[in-house]
């Protein structure tokens, strides 16, 4: 698991630093709403990823052909070998921090729902959503995935036909689009990548895009008066935004100068097929790019016990000075498991083979994307240690 969290770190740190570094060029080339869609690059390289972990370990496991050897002495007492865990460690600390992700969004939720209960109906608005307003909201914005609502603040009446009319259209494009559910995913990877400072900022970033794209959408039509008007609109309801988790936020100051700066300008209108291309092309570059990293993982892997059981050494073997060796094959899951233990040769037979078995059961490996298939050991049982001054070398027939 945390092997797979440090592979998709560097992944999405190399997607979201391309585009956040490009982005300028990509909102004058391509216009805002390709540069919305781009942002499904993050989501699709994720997705790929996870379906090539969680394919079974078993049909891509990496076969090893190396032989460990360790030694078991009769004289040593039976104990655990097990290093320091620091993955254990980092995983405690990844799951706090997801817990706290949930529970700031789980506090906006509630505070939206009490929001909903306190607010009133507004009837004299062309909307084809449920429309109400509230004295504590101070910026038009869409909440609700599945019972979709748009909440205004009471100022909203004082604004003119043609103001009302772009500012409701701005939130029906955001439902229509099914925006609060691209916004739900974002919050979900950033709630797994909450460690990571790009994932932050290509969030920010996201958000900032989706309200650009709405706004290319909604001023398309309107004439350079109304445009004007729609700005003017903009600039007051920004002063006072706050940033949602989830619900959209028509005003937002940080980036009120580019949004101008683009109603001013002409988009071009969104096209499927270049969205699709582009969304495919960056899929695809992205599982190539994910394969890859996973390549260059398995390379380095070794097949080291993290956690190791010595067997226990058979009585009956020590009452007859006796030693011997039991060569094991084995598989090691994804998560480093130890499973499918049987004795390819020992000597003398079925002596040391019990305890060979019960103790490697127990052993756990390194976490890993595929797993390992067919690993080898061989625990060679001593009654005592042989002499460091002297050569060993082996003899078979």
């Amino acid at each position: 698991m945390m092997l797979w969290m440090a592979q998709q770190t560097l992944l999405l740190s190399l997607v979201c630093g391309g585009l956040l570094l490009s982005h300028r060029l990509l909102q004058q080339y391509l216009g805002a709403h390709r540069t919305y869609h781009l942002w499904l690059a993050v989501p699709t390289l994720l997705i790929s990823s996870a379906v090539v972990a969680l394919m079974p370990y078993a049909l891509s496991a990496i076969h090893v052909n190396q032989l460990a050897h360790y030694s078991v002495l009769a004289s040593k007492a039976i104990a655990t070998v097990q290093t320091t865990n620091y993955a254990e460690l980092l995983l405690y600390i990844w799951l706090l921090g997801m817990t706290f992700m949930a529970t700031m969004l789980g506090l906006q939720v509630i505070s939206l729902r009490r929001l909903l209960r306190t607010a009133s109906r507004v009837h004299n608005i062309h909307a084809k959503l449920p429309t109400y307003q509230h004295p504590k909201v101070q910026s038009p914005m869409l909440v609700g995935i599945n019972n979709a609502k748009i909440l205004l603040p009471t100022n909203f009446k004082n604004l003119s036909p043609g103001e009302q009319a772009a500012i409701i259209n701005h939130e029906q494009y955001h439902h229509q689009r099914r925006d609060l559910i691209s916004n739900l995913v974002a919050y979900c990877i950033l709630s797994a990548f909450w460690f990571n400072p790009l994932c932050w900022l290509a969030y920010r970033r996201f958000r900032d895009d989706q309200e650009l794209s709405c706004d290319a959408h909604v001023t398309q039509p309107l004439t350079k008066p109304q445009k004007i008007s729609y700005s003017q609109v903009l600039l007051a309801y920004s002063q006072q935004a706050h940033h949602g988790l989830l619900h959209t936020h028509y005003g937002n100051k940080q980036i009120l100068k580019e949004r101008i700066m683009q109603i001013k300008t002409s988009q071009k209108g969104q096209s499927g097929l270049a969205i699709i291309g582009l969304t495919l092309s960056l899929g695809v570059s992205g599982l190539l790019l994910n394969q890859q990293v996973q390549a260059g993982a398995h390379e380095h892997e070794a097949v080291h016990p993290v956690i190791r059981i010595e067997p226990k050494y058979p009585v009956q073997a020590v009452n007859a000075n006796q030693n011997g060796f039991v060569q094991l094959k084995f598989d090691i899951s994804p998560s480093g498991v130890v499973s499918n233990v049987s004795v390819i040769k020992s000597s003398p037979e079925a002596v040391f083979d019990e305890s060979a078995i019960n103790a490697l059961e127990q052993w756990r490996y390194k976490e890993s994307i595929k797993g390992q298939k067919g690993a080898k050991v061989q625990l060679d049982f001593m009654i005592e240690p042989p002499a460091t001054d002297v050569e060993r070398i082996k003899v078979t027939p």
